[in-house]
């Protein structure tokens, strides 16, 4: 293998770290080998695990080791040595916060974060940087322009935030900012607010094509809060024109400047195939904030794709009505993807409707973790033909990959919880009504992965029991099924069940939400019989 470089880079670039480092000590022939493996990716780096510490002590006496060689040649480093092989960099603020306790470590003229950071720079230059958080207040010192200078230009993904009111030169900073950006730039999450009328007048574009060259890859957009008064207009004008290749655009907020939008979009993003409306959550993990949009909204944000949505993820307490469900349908027949979080309380019929409909849809489930997913009746979720009591066909039969539907509103006279809903209307409806179920599902031969349960979700009796006595081998169908999820669900899965999937879903390696004590016999056999298969006990149920 020593002696084919392509099949050696292809094993080792999939390697973990401690594999690597383990491969690094068998000889000086691997240590040499591995060790630009080892250096390459240092996304995994942040100051709260121990490769963070060992990582920010090694620059932190490099950087000494440079301070203190005033005379004679310069020992080589370790930055020397092993930076120039560095491609991808941690997330910058995960580095500076490792640095920041390293220099706390030094007293008097000891080197400052900043310092030490600049230092690592030096020795980085084929390096991109997967994220920075960059606000207006930020101090314009000489150290934050040489970091700036740096970082833009191998940047990944950019956050920026901060208001153009009532600063003079909030323009021009922007601009100073994004221009350093280059093509190595996807995704873009502004949180900028409007500009006063009297520094509209300043922002009239004039950008040249090598400027707008520079944003030829970004795909993702996030706008956090979307205001067009009168007087910011040429502020989005500036921005609507360096976003022709976006395919993603993600809308947080928005006040009641949604037809300047959706005309932003269909004038200046041929491109777009993704919508996400109501997303509270930034590229990286800042806080969840709740954002309201009602239906007229979502609606006219829908119409905003030239060539139809491929992918639509509605998040948050967003109203999605009637309207929006008219928008939809427009877009039945490029949908792949549908994410919908159960706070936005579509009607089953709705997303019944939804998976009817598209010839295309590969996946349907909840938009957020750990919101729970979308519900759905379990009569509703049938689709009985009234006039022939019969299945109705699905258009997304041989196409869905992914499905994540809570399926409600099944008596089960077997449940201990005393409730309407386990009231039969009838002598053995909730037998019927899963086996329809089970008949409805069975039709969905792709199927990869079947969400019906929430491990962090309410305990739900009204359920499948997913039993081979209710009907659970009307599945045997299921030939592509990898995953299965009952979680705080009251399933009767025993040894029998997990049996009969191991036997009739030859892929089957994932089953998510067995009760360690209710379900222990299934937990039992899997682990006995079919390691293979992962078993992921769910939390307690009530």
């Amino acid at each position: 293998m020593l002696d084919l470089p392509e099949l050696l880079d292809n094993v080792l670039r999939r390697l973990r770290r401690h594999d690597l480092s383990q491969c690094a000590q068998v000889n000086k022939q691997w240590h040499a080998l591995t060790i630009p493996y080892l250096w390459r990716d240092l996304i995994c780096i942040h100051s709260g695990n121990a490769r963070g510490e060992a990582f920010s002590k090694i620059i932190l006496e490099d950087y000494l080791q440079e301070k203190g060689s005033e005379e004679g040649p310069q020992q080589s480093s370790a930055l020397s040595k092993y930076g120039p092989l560095i491609r991808r960099l941690p997330i910058l603020m995960n580095l500076e916060t490792a640095l920041r306790s390293q220099a706390c470590t030094q007293q008097g003229n000891g080197p400052t974060t900043n310092d030490l950071l600049l230092h690592f720079f030096k020795f980085t230059s084929k390096a991109q940087v997967e994220f920075f958080r960059y606000g207006f207040k930020d101090p314009e010192s000489d150290e934050m322009k040489s970091i700036l200078a740096f970082t833009l230009p191998r940047l990944r993904s950019l956050y920026i935030e901060g208001s153009l009111q009532g600063t003079q030169s909030g323009l021009f900073k922007f601009k100073s900012v994004l221009g350093l950006c280059s093509t190595t730039l996807r995704d873009l999450e502004v949180d900028v607010r409007v500009l006063r009328a009297d520094e509209a007048v300043d922002m009239e574009d004039k950008a040249t094509e090598d400027e707008l060259d520079c944003w030829t890859s970004l795909k993702e957009l996030t706008l956090r809060p979307f205001s067009d008064t009168w007087d910011a207009g040429p502020f989005w004008s500036w921005m609507w024109k360096r976003c022709g290749q976006v395919n993603h655009l993600r809308v947080h907020k928005i006040d009641k400047s949604t037809p300047s939008l959706v005309q932003a979009m269909l004038a200046h993003m041929p491109n777009l195939q993704k919508i996400t409306v109501g997303d509270s959550s930034s590229l990286r993990g800042m806080p969840y904030v709740n954002a309201e949009m009602e239906d007229d909204v979502v609606a006219a944000l829908l119409s905003g794709s030239c060539h139809g949505w491929k992918s639509i993820s509605i998040r948050g307490t967003v109203n999605f009505g009637q309207e929006s469900m008219n928008t939809l349908a427009m877009h039945y027949s490029t949908l792949e993807e549908f994410y919908i979080d159960d706070h936005c309380d579509m009607p089953s019929s709705d997303l019944v409707q939804v998976l009817r409909s598209c010839p295309r849809l590969h996946t349907l489930s909840y938009a957020d973790w750990p919101i729970d997913c979308s519900t759905v009746n379990g009569s509703t979720f049938v689709d009985l033909d009234p006039d022939t009591g019969l299945l109705k066909p699905w258009l997304c039969e041989g196409s869905l990959k992914s499905l994540a539907v809570k399926i409600y509103g099944i008596p089960r006279l077997d449940s201990e919880e005393e409730s309407s809903l386990n009231v039969e209307g009838y002598p053995g409806q909730g037998r019927e009504v899963q086996s329809q179920v089970y008949d409805r599902l069975g039709r969905l031969t792709s199927l990869e992965t079947l969400r019906l349960g929430d491990e962090y979700g309410i305990f739900q009796s009204d359920c499948l029991e997913m039993s081979l006595e209710s009907g659970l081998d009307k599945l045997s169908g299921l030939r592509s099924l990898k995953e299965l999820n009952v979680g705080k669900m009251a399933i009767k899965i025993g040894t029998q069940e997990v049996q009969w999937m191991v036997e009739n879903w030859p892929k089957f390696s994932v089953i998510r939400g067995l009760d360690e004590d209710r379900d222990v016999e299934a937990v039992k056999w899997l682990e006995e019989n079919c390691p293979r298969v992962e078993v992921s006990v769910s939390l307690m149920p009530f």
